[in-house]
């Protein structure tokens, strides 16, 4: 599996890949994503990608037919104006939204996000990824919702080494 952050400038189209990258997150997120996030990703420019804090990182896999997108994280305003994760059904469970949202937390140098209280995945994955709740609100459909946030550094001082 690879890691990688997406640079428009190194696509060979940004549309194709935007258009791949909008059915993967309509496809794959499990209802989960919110209309307000879906419509984040779909405004997401070269242009955009290119300020602070915004940006996205997928995650790939070789099968038998190729390469194949197995995740990827989208965010604005690092995170706090977009932070959507969708993982293909195929490679859920294996850490791939952790690490995704590692790489862009080590990339950016900050990150936060919002979570629905009842989405326990989700919620395993931020803590996973070195994210802590520091406070709650009501999300876009009126569930509880916490607010995380985290630096490389809580990740350095969570796994002991410094």
């Amino acid at each position: 599996m690879q890691i990688s952050s997406v640079k428009p400038e190194e696509l060979a189209s940004w549309e194709r890949y935007h258009s791949t990258l909008l059915a993967f997150v309509r496809k794959y997120g499990s209802k989960r994503i919110t209309a307000e996030a879906y419509r984040s990703i779909l405004r997401l420019t070269p242009q955009s990608l290119a300020e602070p804090g915004t940006g996205i990182m997928q995650a790939a896999v070789w099968t038998e037919d190729g390469r194949r997108l197995a995740g990827v994280l989208c965010t604005a305003g690092y995170g706090k104006d977009l932070s959507a994760v969708v993982v293909h059904p195929l490679y859920r469970g294996r850490g791939i939204g952790t690490l995704l949202m590692k790489a862009q937390l080590e990339q950016m140098g900050q990150l936060n996000c919002k979570v629905a209280l009842d989405n326990l995945a989700s919620l395993k994955m931020c803590f996973k990824a070195g994210l802590s709740a520091g406070g709650m609100t009501a999300g876009p459909t009126g569930k509880p919702t916490l607010l995380l946030s985290g630096k490389p550094r809580d990740l350095e001082e969570r796994s002991g080494s410094r």
